[in-house]
């Protein structure tokens, strides 16, 4: 979400606001406009866009300030939404009563981005990928922002028809010549948590005290975690034997080594850092992504309704901000 913010605050306000109201000063309409802009609750949006209306600000700057809000609260139900407002108001924008929008095809790509995430709330793949790809035309400039739900739905969908096979031995990195398979970490709990790294990924061994916190809770009420290492040259395992020598009584669960025929991480298309994936008793995965995503929290809680997030070392990944939503409308 940060990226297509970043591409609409670095647009100029416009310095004028007529659509049929009464003018205010250029002083008055700054401030209406900035108030708009920055809003950080459903309140503090509430009184923006009743002033701005009293103050005679166009109506399709109260809509694209509605639509900035939502995108900032990252608030995936109602900015689904919203689409039918953006259709309504299309042939009527202007780019002289515009807080982000430089041209109508900005407009356009935000009304289709709109519709995608509303076919994605319906799990309607086919209209999802028209829709996203006809908001990617017309706004290319925020690929990044349509980019995420993409990869996402792709992720979900190979991760819907993936078993992971319980009973294949992978080496024990704390035992030189051991092994030990996932079903063994497991033992008879409902689930497993796994989570990659690798030492020459800075990023991987910065959010090692997240994961450390992540972890606890899951282990306190009985949900086993496996630390798997990415396979690598010799030098890069050397130095994750050296990592686990000084830092490994401080952090908790099993230690294995990945294959590096068949990987684990390549099934499970690990891509970025921190990533974990949480396994059923059936070997289906439940979740793959950022330790810090709600979803996961959602489904450990459904495993355990005992389970809570840290409070602490946990970094809400980027596009994903505290509070998000992906079910329900804002409400104004």
């Amino acid at each position: 979400m940060k990226t297509l913010i970043s591409l609409i605050l670095s647009l100029t306000l416009p310095l004028s606001a007529q659509e049929g109201h009464q003018a205010t000063s250029p002083p008055a309409r700054d401030i209406l406009m900035s108030d708009l802009m920055n809003a950080t609750d459903a309140n503090s949006l509430k009184k923006a866009l009743e002033a701005a209306k009293r103050g005679g600000l166009p109506d399709q700057m109260l809509l694209e300030a509605r639509f900035l809000f939502l995108i900032n609260e990252n608030n995936i139900a109602a900015l689904a939404a919203l689409a039918p407002k953006l259709e309504k108001h299309l042939p009527n924008f202007s780019p002289d009563r515009t807080l982000i929008f430089a041209v109508k095809e900005d407009l356009e790509s935000v009304l289709y981005y709109t519709k995608a995430l509303d076919a994605l709330l319906k799990k309607d793949t086919v209209l999802f990928k028209k829709y996203i790809t006809e908001a990617f035309w017309l706004g290319p400039d925020h690929a990044a922002q349509f980019a995420p739900h993409i990869k996402k739905l792709r992720m979900e969908n190979a991760m819907a028809k993936l078993i992971l096979d319980q009973k294949r031995p992978f080496e024990n990195q704390k035992e030189k010549g051991a092994t030990k398979t996932l079903a063994g970490v497991r033992g008879e709990s409902p689930a497993l948590l796994l989570h990659f790294w690798s030492p020459w990924v800075q990023q991987s061994i910065l959010t090692m005290p997240e994961f450390a916190s992540a972890a606890k809770p899951l282990l306190e009420h009985g949900i086993p975690v496996t630390s798997i290492l990415l396979g690598g040259t010799a030098d890069s395992r050397k130095e994750a034997d050296e990592f686990l020598a000084t830092e490994g009584e401080n952090l908790p669960g099993s230690w294995l080594v990945d294959s590096p025929k068949s990987s684990l991480a390549s099934a499970l298309r690990v891509s970025s850092f921190p990533t974990v994936v949480l396994m059923s008793q059936k070997g289906q995965i439940l979740f793959n992504g950022d330790p810090a995503d709600p979803v996961l929290w959602e489904k450990l809680a459904a495993i355990n309704s005992k389970i809570k997030p840290p409070t602490e070392n946990l970094v809400l990944p980027d596009g994903l901000p505290e509070g998000a939503k992906s079910g329900k409308p804002h409400e104004e």
